[in-house]
């Protein structure tokens, strides 16, 4: 074999493995040196999931005692010197534009000094910082971040692409799309390369972004059938159907349009480009899809705004104001987004959580179906899978049995899921080949997890729309490291945004790929993609790899829980502590009070102090608090007080009576009653640090440690009332 057909066959084997999931079409459209023959296929789609290094959670972190500071210093070192290398050898015929008797010279030397005075200040100061990567902090979702996210982010750091331009990111651009569909295969959206290049995924700033472009896309998709008729109208492009019914177009009333599902209304768009371009032969191909689409995106509600879209729609093609609804629990970042978007916050509908406090899919049903008696189009129905107060997963397979139930009664919605928490734990439920597991293979390995509904709603996730998922929380990648995906890739071209300088000053092709026309951010940093690329690649997202780290999360949380419940029948006579349910996923919550205490009020005050010995304390240094921990407020108005008041008088004694609305407890104190409250005070202990097993002291491990301290700071806080 000639040296050159060598070279090229080495650099076209390199590329396929380090991109697995993108067709070679996508590579050679930014990487045109590595090409798209067959020959290239045939070698990436052979070292699929061929490398299977048992993953070992001791060598993946830096450590809480820095064990592996060796480690990493070896590995950033060569880093640093392999990015030196390559910039003394990028035409290394250039003259030097720092010369050694300058680098000598007195202002020089000054700011060099200066350099190093602010830098040790800087470094004292994060001293006072958190200490996440202690098995002692046990708060909020904040852990130790891995060796190959750490390394992968300061190596592409110095080179800051900006992956908001191929030509400012050629490889990150690539990178990150590889990262979508990793992501999309581990969410349940494909198996295959070309499965998974119909879908869309990136990585974003993080959940909120995540779950703002699910609204802004799933707005744009519910209105476009819409959009699809007046542009129809006004090309003249006839013979339209839509529905699995083939309904002609021109026949369909605004409320049928908006009820086409997803896949319908996509599939519909491309019917209209494919009717204009069919219609107008004398144009280029390319030319008759750009002006269809131009006037598509001419009459979508993006382009017109709310007022001027629905301000058409008269008579009978008149809607309803169109709403969302969300478990209790969802995260504050959609109510924002739903009024960045202009669907309006007020229009977040929430839907009460059941005893287990995930969403209550009976009253799920109930608002559907109101919804459809009124003829109200509902936009989206957002499932959370780890929600941010008790880590739970909703019912996502009764979500997805539900949209298919009334999808045949004539309503329609977009399915969301956010998973920013607890999206990375579907690794567990993945074989390498992206298959499914059985839940008593899961269970016999995870110590009895998940139970058969997280099973069941993990394995649904690939039929929802759109999956918000955070590598920055259980993927254990530096921030800002958060991710969207989309079972249809299609979708994205409802909010796409060309700009000229962007892409170079020239038209793309069908394989090029952007992120920048497709996202709702501008600049956003390469060195994050990486982050999560490196990971991946030495800890795959299945079974074997995350799979491994976050199902022995799951394990110490359950450990946690019954121990947990071991203190609460040693301490029974003064006090009562008591968990709120088995964890779904890594979060366990838990609630104290005083043995004989019936009121509220008091149970919230006692808890209040023995937070104050668990918390950050801005008076003092981080280094007295022993255990760090994390607490949240169960409000009247924001969770279903029924659930609330049972748990109350059941598990801690206290009164349901005394938890009110805050109304009524403004009233009742006017009236000088005492006991009530509208606010529960919970403890909230988020177990992602995989060395919470490890010895603390003796043959204690961190639980115990933390467990055992537990008693005397109750007497603390009681003394203290």
């Amino acid at each position: 074999m000639k040296e050159g057909s060598r070279r090229k066959k080495l650099s076209q084997t390199g590329s396929s493995r380090l991109f697995r999931y993108l067709i070679p079409e996508e590579i050679a459209s930014l990487l045109p040196q590595h090409g798209s023959s067959k020959e290239l296929n045939l070698v990436r789609l052979g070292e699929r999931n061929t490398e299977t290094t048992p993953v070992d959670i001791k060598a993946l972190f830096l450590g809480p005692k820095a064990e592996n500071g060796e480690l990493a210093e070896k590995m950033l070192l060569q880093v640093f010197r392999d990015y030196i290398f390559w910039r003394r050898n990028f035409h290394p015929e250039d003259m030097s534009a720092i010369q050694p008797e300058e680098q000598t010279s007195a202002e020089y030397q000054r700011l060099v000094a200066r350099f190093q005075r602010e830098l040790f200040m800087l470094l004292g100061e994060l001293k006072a910082d958190i200490p996440f990567y202690s098995p002692r902090y046990i708060g909020h979702m904040v852990a130790d971040i891995s060796l190959p996210a750490m390394v992968g982010y300061l190596a592409t750091m110095l080179y800051n692409p900006n992956n908001v331009s191929w030509e400012a990111s050629p490889i990150t651009t690539l990178i990150e799309v590889e990262v979508g569909r990793e992501l999309a295969k581990m969410l349940g959206f494909g198996n295959m390369p070309q499965e998974l290049a119909r879908t869309w995924g990136h990585i974003t700033s993080g959940g909120t972004v995540g779950n703002l472009e699910a609204l802004w896309v799933a707005k744009a998709l519910k209105f476009l059938p819409i959009a699809v008729r007046f542009a129809a109208q006004e090309l003249n492009v006839t013979g339209l159907t839509a529905s699995r019914a083939r309904i002609p177009l021109e026949s369909m009333r605004a409320w049928d349009l908006v009820n086409l599902t997803p896949t319908e209304t996509l599939d519909l768009k491309d019917q209209f480009i494919a009717a204009y371009t069919g219609a107008h032969p004398e144009l280029e191909p390319q030319e008759a899809v750009a002006e269809a689409v131009q006037q598509l995106k001419a009459h979508n509600i993006l382009t017109l705004g709310d007022q001027a879209f629905f301000s058409r729609l008269r008579g009978e093609d008149s809607l309803n104001t169109p709403v969302i609804f969300a478990s209790q629990t969802m995260h504050y970042s959609l109510q924002k987004g739903a009024g960045l978007v202009g669907i309006g916050a007020g229009q977040v509908i929430s839907i009460p959580v059941d005893k287990y406090y995930r969403m209550d899919r009976g009253l799920l049903r109930q608002a559907l179906y109101e919804a459809l008696e009124m003829q109200r189009p509902v936009i989206m129905v957002i499932g959370v899978v780890g929600s941010t107060e008790e880590g739970a997963v909703a019912p996502m397979y009764e979500l997805v049995s539900l949209r298919e139930e009334i999808t045949e009664q004539g309503l329609s919605f977009f399915l969301h899921c956010d998973g920013a928490y607890g999206g990375y734990m579907a690794a567990c439920f993945r074989k390498p080949s992206g298959e499914l597991r059985s839940l008593a293979e899961m269970q016999k390995e995870y110590g009895g997890w998940p139970t058969s509904e997280v099973h069941q709603s993990f394995a649904a996730l690939g039929a929802v729309d759109s999956i918000t998922v955070d590598p920055h929380k259980l993927g254990y990648v530096p921030y800002p490291a958060g991710a969207v995906v989309f079972r249809d890739g299609r979708s994205k071209e409802l909010v796409a945004q060309e700009a000229a300088y962007a892409l170079g000053g020239r038209a793309g092709h069908p394989n090029e790929i952007h992120l920048g026309k497709f996202i709702l951010e501008g600049s956003k940093p390469g060195a994050a993609a990486a982050a999560v690329f490196l990971s991946h690649r030495v800890v795959p997202p299945d079974q074997g790899g995350y799979g491994k780290l976050l199902g022995h999360t799951a394990k110490i949380a359950r450990k946690f829980y019954h121990r947990l419940l071991l203190l609460a029948q040693s301490i029974q006579d003064d006090f009562i502590v008591t968990p709120l349910v088995l964890p779904d996923t890594n979060i366990v919550d838990y609630c104290f009070n005083l043995a004989n205490n019936d009121r509220l009020d008091i149970m919230n005050r006692f808890s209040q102090r023995l937070y104050q010995e668990l918390s950050i304390h801005p008076e003092s240094p981080v280094q007295t608090r022993s255990f760090i921990v994390s607490h949240i407020e169960f409000s009247y108005a924001n969770y279903n007080p029924e659930i609330l008041k049972s748990f109350l008088e059941q598990k801690l004694g206290v009164k349901g009576d005394y938890f009110v609305s805050s109304k009524e407890l403004k009233q009742r104190l006017s009236e000088g009653w005492v006991g009530c409250d509208d606010e529960i005070m919970v403890f909230r202990t988020t177990l992602m640090n995989l060395f919470t097993l490890e010895e603390a002291w003796g043959a204690k491990d961190y639980i115990d440690s933390f467990l055992e301290e537990i008693p005397g700071l109750l007497r603390k806080a009681r003394a203290a009332l």
